[in-house]
């Protein structure tokens, strides 16, 4: 008599019990379910990243990432072992899949850098803006002497925009003897360039300047005969002819 009243009470206690287990197998199951949904996504993501790069052989998003270790057997797939195994499993291969997106994504904005980076264009265009002066050996204006001119003039209406001519990071930004008011943009491995005598400097030194950025306005200050922009381009602190990348071809 005892023995029934004790399994008598004891059932409502062992519905209970699985009622939660199969609630935690639900909740398991759809962990399970949306790290597979984040793998595919991850998947997919990687697929677009690498396309069409220098990369795509080293990230390989279609296969799962190598690993290895002793077999693990399971009765089941209903096992709470097996669900453990599985959420284990993807929780690894979901660590490794973001950090090769991670290493991916870093390579892609340096590489973006170097990219806006690279420098080519005019500094200023409009109605009116000519080469005045070239690189190169000429009679300076003020001495009426043979002198070099280690950057090339660009003419044009004061206040004509003077814009970067590849992105960097601003390193000088107002007067310099001779050169007026003066922006310098430094846009890394070694280069450096110039824009001198503007009438008003439209950045200050620190920021970031993307190419095509209007960064002063055109003037006559310093050492100059009229309204003007000098532009140089320096290598390792050596004045490099700047129509080489006046002239040259935006880059791909």
């Amino acid at each position: 008599m005892l023995a029934q009243l004790d399994q008598l009470r004891a059932e409502p206690k062992l519905q209970q019990f699985e009622t939660q287990l199969r609630q935690r197998y639900s909740q398991l199951a759809s962990k399970v379910g949306q790290m597979q949904a984040e793998m595919t996504r991850l998947n997919a993501l990687g697929a677009r990243l690498v396309e069409d790069n220098e990369l795509a052989a080293e990230f390989d998003f279609s296969n799962s990432p190598p690993m290895g270790g002793p077999m693990l057997e399971f009765a089941g797939s209903s096992q709470p072992e097996n669900l453990f195994f599985d959420l284990n499993e993807l929780e690894q291969q979901l660590g490794l899949h973001k950090k090769s997106l991670s290493l991916l994504e870093s390579w892609q904005q340096s590489h973006h850098l170097a990219t806006s980076s690279y420098i080519s264009g005019w500094p200023a265009r409009g109605p009116g803006v000519w080469i005045s002066s070239p690189f190169g050996t000429r009679v300076d204006p003020f001495t009426k002497r043979k002198a070099r001119h280690k950057g090339v003039d660009i003419a044009g209406k004061e206040g004509t925009p003077i814009r970067s001519v590849g992105a960097g990071v601003v390193v000088w930004a107002g007067e310099r003897l001779g050169y007026g008011n003066l922006v310098e943009v430094e846009h890394g491995n070694g280069m450096v360039t110039r824009y001198a005598h503007a009438k008003a400097v439209l950045v200050k030194e620190g920021d970031v300047v993307n190419k095509g950025d209007e960064i002063a306005l055109m003037g006559s200050t310093g050492r100059s005969t009229g309204s003007h922009v000098h532009f140089e381009v320096l290598k390792h602190g050596r004045q490099l002819n700047p129509s080489q990348f006046i002239y040259r071809k935006t880059n791909a």
